[in-house]
């Protein structure tokens, strides 16, 4: 009685792990018609003589603030915590550039443990569900916001070291307190 409900255990199990494996890519056999999509094939003949308008490169819309600057970044909301990383792991690509971030402004803690570091930050992911933070800290000469005011920052990035670890700050030549609230909890 043991010998067939083991077999009937090993299986099913087969059965299960074989649908986990990775589909294979079918390919059309010889009986099967063609396909009825029509495919064009241009030769570079074909393309020069046409008399067409359409520009090579598409072009981009050029924004006021793009005439002005172009070495401008402006923190998404949808790719908050993706561009902060991009560039802390690319510094060299963004040393140069003006960086707008919006965020809320607090107070961080200092590796002695004294809450005293200026920063504009969501909240996040971490390592124990949704307790991380992506963001700033800041370094400014003028008068800071109120703590959890939802802040405009405009400012240059710096890398600083802090013995065994590296901080990503911004230079800040302009806070704005804005009314309007963004997500204060992002995922990328």
């Amino acid at each position: 009685m043991k010998r067939p409900f083991l077999l009937l255990i090993v299986m099913i199990f087969i059965w299960m792990l074989s649908g986990c494996q990775p589909k294979t890519k079918t390919t059309r056999s010889e009986t099967e018609p063609p396909s009825q999509e029509p495919q064009t094939t241009y030769t570079l003949e074909d393309i020069l003589e046409k008399n067409d308008p359409t520009p090579v490169e598409p072009q981009r819309p050029i924004s006021e603030s793009t005439l002005e600057k172009e070495d401008v970044l402006e923190i998404s909301e949808k790719m908050y915590l993706t561009q902060i990383q991009d560039i802390f792991l690319n510094f060299s690509d963004y040393e140069d550039k003006t960086i707008v971030v919006e965020g809320m402004y607090g107070l961080l803690f200092n590796p002695e443990g004294i809450k005293n570091t200026p920063a504009v930050y969501r909240r996040g992911p971490g390592c124990c569900g949704n307790d991380g933070w992506g963001g700033f800290l800041l370094r400014y000469d003028g008068t800071y916001p109120d703590e959890n005011a939802w802040i405009r920052v405009t400012g240059t990035p710096e890398i600083v070291e802090n013995g065994h670890y590296q901080n990503l700050y911004l230079n800040v030549s302009e806070i704005e307190v804005l009314e309007t609230r963004g997500e204060e909890f992002v995922t990328q």
